[in-house]
């Protein structure tokens, strides 16, 4: 990698091609690609050749014709093999590997490009001289790219421009909203800045949604899906965001932004007699108020009524700013959620093995140490919401009662670990306090509820709801340090909102499956054998095969059997 940097682009490009770990890479995600395989195969190849060469010419006299031959031949099959390497970058075919099929087409997105009722131009702007490192990850993005034209079936054309040597494309471009990086380029014992572009826009109809510049692959499908859907949707579902608790200084503008791009995001008070309004899908209401007036609780219970999905996050305690306390207190969210017999319980959850580290005072300075108040919550079941998401950070959470739920209208998100406890009344929520390890189980800290509603019966809810004992967790605090957050937000609203299409596709896990050992021994057994045992036996089995021929070679000279009758 220093090596490539240090070359010119397309010096560099060509070496990146040619070198062996990019092409590692891809193998060892687990995607077996024909242009991978080629490489190996022609590099194999180039090696066995030069070999058999060297070999083949002990055999014959120095400056004689087979020798000058054998050289001649040795040499136009090596550069035919190289150039085999490199036309073989231009092959297509893969077979993916992955968990899941990570890399490959999602059914939701083929779905969806299947499904389009007009073109949808994709425009691609790209440098042809990019740093080896992009330039790697333009490989993933034209793989990406003809999966969609293939599925979309004449529907989604792509169109490829370089505005480095344009003047018309980087005119197109701008008006896109797609500007240069500036990239460190060395040459010629200088290192200088260069302007380069890799952005793509998606336009459909008057609507265009541009990615100015692709800095990771992984997550560009779903972001691709999320456009085409977007721009291609004739009405934009409703969400409704209100902030119940004004004193807490909650922000969402994350989670917004990522929400305008499928809905239309309405922020809701509970003063204004004008909402939820009929045509609000799902409302999402963070924190809990101190008062909640008749006529608020009555326009929310007329909305879940009517079909009306809600999305709850609040928690039962209190946190004073001042001191390092929390008062322990029932929501009065609880009365609203009687009919689905789920309630936020007034107490903290502490959790000793999944936590948070935060910098703490010492004699020895700052240091980190877990902190059992802000806990990392685990995906509980096989809910298409937590498909796909790891540990969702929860600071300041409480448990969920359940027992009121009718049976078969209930699936648990998030749950913690076994070493978890409550604490209630007034909490001490200072990182040194003492943690008790009584009464420690798994807790539950977020749930889904289908209600079952009897026919004719207009009294119950029929809307869905989606209950987090946590007020923090979908805020830009937590969000811009665990990214999972914002994903388990997101896939929550669109089951709310009944659109479980982007959910699959969001929740796409490219992260290689972790090894579990049941104890460290065989951890640390497994690792020392790989490092240590692999080369050792190879090395034993050298050695063997080399005495073995060192001995077949002293062995004195014996006619075949049968060679003195032969030769009578």
């Amino acid at each position: 990698n220093p090596l490539i940097v240090g070359l010119p682009a397309q010096l560099g490009s060509l070496a990146a091609r040619l070198g062996v770990l990019a092409h590692f890479d891809n193998i060892g995600r687990g995607v077996i690609d024909l242009r991978d395989a080629i490489y190996f195969l022609s590099l194999a190849a180039v090696f066995l050749t030069l070999a058999f060469g060297g070999l083949m010419a002990r055999k014959l006299a120095p400056g004689s014709l087979a020798r000058r031959r054998l050289h001649l031949g040795t040499v136009l099959l090596v550069g035919t093999l190289v150039v085999v390497n490199l036309l073989g970058s231009y092959i297509g075919g893969r077979l993916d590997l992955t968990p899941g099929r990570a890399y490959t087409l999602s059914p939701a997105t083929r779905d969806l490009a299947r499904g389009l009722s007009d073109i949808v131009t994709i425009k691609v702007f790209a440098s042809a001289e990019l740093p080896a490192e992009i330039s790697l990850m333009k490989r993933d993005l034209d793989d990406l790219l003809s999966d969609l034209r293939t599925a979309g079936r004449g529907k989604i054309k792509v169109v490829e421009k370089d505005p480095a040597d344009n003047a018309e494309a980087r005119k197109d471009a701008q008006s896109l909203g797609i500007t240069p990086v500036q990239f460190n380029v060395v040459g010629k014992g200088s290192l200088q800045v260069k302007e380069g572009y890799l952005g793509l826009a998606v336009q459909y109809a008057d609507g265009v949604e541009a990615i100015p510049f692709i800095r990771r692959t992984d997550d560009l499908e779903y972001r691709l899906a999320a456009s085409i859907r977007s721009l291609t949707r004739t009405r934009k579902p409703a969400v409704g965001l209100l902030v119940a608790d004004y004193g807490s200084g909650f922000t969402s503008h994350q989670l917004t932004e990522q929400l305008g791009k499928s809905y239309e995001v309405r922020t809701i008070a509970l003063s204004d007699s004008t909402e939820p309004r009929p045509d609000l899908n799902v409302l999402a209401i963070v924190g809990a108020p101190d008062s909640l007036p008749a006529p608020a609780r009555q326009r929310l219970e007329a909305y879940l009524r009517r079909g009306g999905s809600l999305l709850l996050m609040a928690a039962g305690a209190e946190l004073n700013p001042q001191f390092p306390l929390a008062r322990a207190r029932e929501p009065l969210w609880n009365d609203l959620l009687k009919p689905y017999g789920v309630k936020i319980r007034p107490d903290l959850v502490y959790d000793l093995a999944n936590n948070q580290l935060v910098p703490i005072p010492s004699e020895a300075g700052r240091v980190l140490a877990p902190y059992p108040f802000w806990l990392r919550a685990q995906p509980a079941g096989t809910s298409v919401v937590v498909e796909g998401v790891g540990e969702v950070f929860l600071p300041w959470a409480s448990s969920i009662d359940t027992t009121g739920a009718r049976a078969g209208t209930l699936t648990p998100l998030l749950v913690s670990s076994r070493l978890a406890g409550v604490a209630e009344g007034e909490i001490d929520i200072n990182p040194t306090r003492q943690w008790p390890r009584f009464d420690l189980k798994p807790r539950l800290l977020g749930v889904m509820v289908t209600p079952q509603r009897s026919q004719g019966d207009t009294t119950q809810p029929a809307g869905r709801l989606i209950l987090v004992g946590n007020s923090e967790f979908a805020g830009d605090r937590a969000v811009q340090g665990v990214p999972e957050n914002l994903v388990f937000a997101l896939n929550a609203l669109d089951w709310l909102s009944q659109d479980e299409g982007l959910i699959r596709i969001r929740s796409r896990d490219r992260r290689p499956p972790a090894l579990a050992f049941s104890g460290k021994t065989l951890q640390e057994g497994v690792k020392y054998a790989n490092v240590v045992l692999v080369p050792v036996l190879v090395g034993c089995w050298g050695v063997l095969r080399l005495l073995a021929r060192r001995r077949h070679a002293l062995e004195p000279w014996r006619p075949l059997a049968g060679g003195a009758v032969e030769a009578a």
